[in-house]
């Protein structure tokens, strides 16, 4: 008989993946001792053997799960079919990337790199015969096969690191994503269009911001302020509550910006919340602006390190950055919840990782925390009944219908999983 520990240990797998297992019903346990701790057989160690196998030929533990459970021998073989006819696309994706890279060699013209940026790039690929379908294609392998990679030869052609965040988003995606995102500018449109007038455009309370503002100790009398992706001006006003300063509240988007300033007539707050559109990736600011930079829930637009590192230039010596980040709270994720959120955001991770990205970038972190469940259910409940009332706005096909029923699928998985997932707030100084 063997205990978790032991059977892990054996297969080279963690103690929660046994777990899983045992909770989908893919390998249950044939007894469990009296203290009720598991035991595992023989018989299981077999199935697990078999398990690992599949796994390493890369079946999916749905696809594993009918194998187990099919008395058709047959079935093994379809199964397996279908796994050589994937690896074989994969294959012909890395031989069409070779093909691609083989072309650009053989141009005898290919320019300095000094010149090298997005349009050069762009009219290399078209000298060289390769269509606009092949390069986007080109991408999406790159992103999947070296992500990492594909970053740094994206920031090589100069391209504004929103927009590589964008590329990399419907690089990461399926082709359900890649159609909604091909006109990255008209899908941002709708979607900042659907959350207009949501009472907070995320997650989030006054007693996060609070817990938050009061980690960053030692500001002056009067700090500057500036709250990034603001939104609808709710953590503005919330801030503003909290200190006696003026804070300017950034957005992209004009509308949002209308309704900051609706909610800072009704609080009173009209003379020290200040608007103003702009790109938070692209500001204004002089270096060393600020003694405080806020941004709860935005920051995923440009990407969390790349905020990280230039957001920093417009921090005073000593000044803090406060944000809060999507992050996997637990381990052995659903399938269908991963899956779901490799497409919508394939750049989150888990708490510890942002935590390593912080340092990278020389901050000192001073405190993280995770946002309280209950401001998920008042978000999404909030959400729900205002894209059930813009339903009938939006025809089948358009951009803000699929933002719909993507958000509608969002609120369907939380619900189903709940406490997989969350905001984690982080608050840093500038050291």
């Amino acid at each position: 008989m063997y205990t978790v520990g032991k059977m892990a240990k054996r297969y080279g797998l963690s103690r929660s993946t046994l777990l899983y297992y045992d909770y989908i019903g893919l390998l249950r346990p044939i007894q469990h001792a009296k203290n009720k701790y598991r035991q595992y057989s023989d018989e299981d160690a077999e199935k697990l053997d078999k398990i690992c196998a599949y796994r390493e030929a890369g079946l999916s533990l749905k696809n594993i799960a009918q194998l187990l459970n099919s008395k058709n021998k047959s079935e093994l073989a379809t199964v397996l079919e279908q796994r050589l006819d994937e690896l074989s696309e994969e294959m012909i994706t890395l031989q069409n990337q070779q093909q691609i890279v083989v072309d650009l060699l053989n141009k005898s013209d290919l320019p300095d790199t000094c010149a090298m940026n997005k349009d050069t790039w762009k009219t290399i690929f078209q000298e060289a015969g390769i269509s606009t379908k092949e390069m986007r294609r080109w991408h999406v392998d790159f992103e999947r096969i070296s992500p990492d990679k594909h970053a740094r030869f994206l920031r090589f052609l100069n391209i504004p690191e929103e927009e590589i965040g964008i590329i990399r988003a419907w690089s990461s995606a399926p082709q359900k994503i890649l159609k909604l995102k091909k006109a990255s500018e008209d899908f941002m449109t709708s979607f900042f269009h659907i959350y207009e007038n949501v009472d907070r455009k995320g997650p989030g309370d006054y007693q996060s911001t609070q817990r938050a503002f009061k980690l960053c100790k030692n500001l002056p009398d009067n700090p500057s302020i500036i709250d990034i992706g603001c939104g609808n001006g709710r953590n503005a006003i919330d801030l503003a509550a909290l200190n006696n300063a003026n804070i300017i509240a950034v957005d992209i988007y004009e509308p949002y910006l209308q309704e900051v300033q609706r909610n800072a007539k009704t609080a009173g707050l009209s003379d020290r919340i200040i608007t103003q559109k702009a790109d938070m990736a692209d500001l204004c600011y002089h270096k060393e602006s600020f003694d405080l930079i806020w941004s709860e829930g935005a920051a995923y637009i440009m990407g969390f390190d790349v905020a990280l590192k230039y957001w920093k230039s417009f921090l005073k010596p000593n000044g803090y950055i406060a944000i809060s980040e999507a992050v996997w709270l637990k381990q052995d994720i659903p399938e269908e919840l991963l899956s779901f959120w490799t497409e919508a955001y394939p750049m989150m991770r888990d708490s510890k990782e942002n935590i390593k990205a912080i340092k990278k970038e020389g901050y000192k972190i001073l405190g993280n925390f995770t946002i309280p469940q209950c401001d998920w259910d008042s978000f999404y409940d909030s959400l729900e009944t205002h894209i059930n009332n813009l339903a009938t706005q939006y025809t089948k096909g358009t951009d803000g219908h699929m933002i719909i029923e993507l958000t509608r699928r969002e609120i369907e998985l939380y619900r189903k999983h709940k406490g997989y997932y969350g905001y984690e707030f982080y608050i840093m100084q500038n050291i």
